[in-house]
């Protein structure tokens, strides 16, 4: 009989991809920000961003960007409301900057 493969979940395997590739997870944030815009789904941009913290480390994400790690885990859960402070610091803490543009059309 042969040995199956351990399980691993598409989230497992993409935050071992993220955190041997950190600009594949910054590619993945700008994706994830502009399909949770366009489709207005804020808690799109809350899940990518807990997956990319898990790849850098939720415990060194928190430290980095002083809250407690309950509440990081707290605010980038899907019916997380974070404040634009606490999301300030999660992304300084990430070592990103946003960049926002006009955009060419806006579906009503």
């Amino acid at each position: 009989m042969k040995n199956r493969a351990p399980y691993v979940s598409h989230e497992d395997e993409q935050i071992q991809e993220f955190k041997k590739h950190p600009n594949r997870a910054v590619a993945y944030l700008n994706s994830c920000i502009q399909v949770a815009f366009e489709e207005n789904d804020p808690e799109l941009m809350l899940t990518a961003l807990a997956t990319v913290a898990r790849a850098y480390g939720m415990t060194r994400v928190a430290k980095d960007a002083s809250l407690q790690r309950e509440s990081l885990h707290r605010m980038l859960s899907k019916r997380g409301n974070p404040e634009w402070n606490s999301m300030f610091r999660v992304f300084r803490a990430l070592h990103l900057r946003p960049k926002l543009e006009r955009a060419q059309y806006l579906p009503a």
